[in-house]
């Protein structure tokens, strides 16, 4: 039997990225007295501004101050200082490897446990390659759990996969009867990769706005100018419709809203929402909203929206034209994101942090070890250097690449 913390357990999760915060903050939320949570920012070229950090931690316990920001040196002396019992990597792989790396040869080293910030699907051989030295990982749905749990076996991974709702979804709600009288679309960074692709769906907002003409439509995006997310945006939807509105004088430029901020801010009642793939989608199922999920450029792993197939909110662009919506499968929802099991996080913390106490963690060794060492001093020197100078070693970097 582990030993049971009888004071507090200390856990410190640790971001880079927007939507990794906003994980990383309402999962901690969720936790009770039994726990001291606390959150740090590590500096990376994706690192969040005060305005996504503020909207990454609206309504919960992080919300009155901004994270502390630190780089990867001070991390590490940080974790020296003042081991936790356990560390919530809450960032992106490359990041996190090198944060584990660190945790694993502290005199004391804590608990691991890492997730992913809404949709993990498809199971990836590569995220858990990353994150391969961490003791569980948090599973957000039934189906999340049965194909990690196959890939983690087929690559020789042994860790725990603790279900646990997504933080930031509430119980689900009646769906709403109401008229829509907002539309709202949400981009995902990586796909349509193209910018046409893209032009299309702005082109379609454009003409649902004149079709119905008390309608407002909003594209609600995670940045804006000079922002990063946790995914390099190639063509952002603002940029894009500034230029197609020079190009066609046709369009009504102010027929588009394009706004920031928490997303909540803009489900409720009487509105709609559409995406192409997007973790947003399960908060409108979850306020009981009408939701599309686009299917003209296909559905499919390589546009990550496969895990919709089967949801019966799959349309297209003439369906959002029309405000045609379908209702959500009862079935799909319970095996995605919407069970109603018990979360499973909270009682693993204690076994996690007593384990963490007595030194019986086990240590998982780390996959691929041959090309390990230059992957971990390049994600070591890009936590290091300024974001700025960062970012613009990946610009010339990629500029040569394409010049030879």
């Amino acid at each position: 039997m582990h030993t049971q913390p009888r004071s507090p357990i200390t856990i410190l999760a640790i971001a880079d990225s927007d939507s990794y915060l906003k994980w990383a903050a309402t999962t901690l939320d969720t936790l009770g007295p039994d726990c001291a949570p606390r959150v740090v920012l590590v500096r990376s070229p994706i690192f969040p501004s005060p305005a996504q950090c503020e909207a990454a931690t609206s309504g919960t316990r992080f919300a009155t101050a901004l994270p502390r920001v630190v780089s990867m040196p001070r991390l590490r002396r940080m974790l020296r200082e003042h081991t936790p019992d356990v560390i919530l990597l809450a960032g992106t792989g490359p990041v996190m490897e090198v944060v584990a790396e660190i945790a694993v040869r502290l005199p004391s080293p804590p608990a691991l446990i890492s997730g992913i910030p809404g949709m993990a699907l498809p199971a990836r051989a590569k995220g858990i390659e990353f994150r391969s030295r961490v003791h569980s990982m948090v599973v957000h749905s039934e189906r999340e759990r049965t194909e990690y749990a196959a890939l983690m076996d087929a690559l020789g991974v042994r860790q725990d996969l603790v279900l646990n709702p997504l933080p930031f979804l509430p119980r689900r709600a009646q769906h709403s009867a109401e008229a829509t009288t907002t539309l709202v679309f949400t981009p995902q960074a990586l796909v349509p990769r193209s910018a046409h692709q893209r032009e299309r769906i702005l082109r379609a907002l454009h003409s649902a706005a004149l079709t119905h003409t008390d309608l407002t439509v909003v594209v609600k995006v995670r940045a804006l100018a000079g922002e990063q997310q946790t995914h390099n945006e190639q063509f952002p939807y603002d940029s894009l419709w500034d230029d197609l509105c020079e190009r066609d004088k046709g369009l009504r430029r102010e027929a588009l809203t394009f706004a920031a901020g928490p997303l909540s801010n803009y489900l409720s009642p009487g509105s709609a929402h559409v995406t192409v793939s997007s973790t947003a989608a399960l908060e409108s199922l979850a306020a009981g909203l009408p939701t599309m999920i686009l299917s003209d450029f296909g559905v499919n792993e390589r546009l990550l929206n496969a895990v919709y197939s089967g949801s019966g909110c799959v349309g297209t662009l003439e369906d959002v034209v029309e405000l045609r919506f379908g209702q959500p499968d009862r079935d799909w929802l319970t095996a995605n994101y919407f069970h109603t099991s018990p979360p499973e996080l909270p009682a693993h913390l204690v076994e996690l942090a007593g384990r963490a106490r007595s030194g019986t963690l086990p240590t998982h060794p780390p996959l691929n070890v041959g090309r390990r060492r230059r992957r971990l001093a390049r994600n070591w020197l890009r936590s290091t250097v300024p974001p700025a100078l960062a970012r613009a070693s990946q610009h010339v970097s990629r500029a040569l690449r394409q010049a030879f």
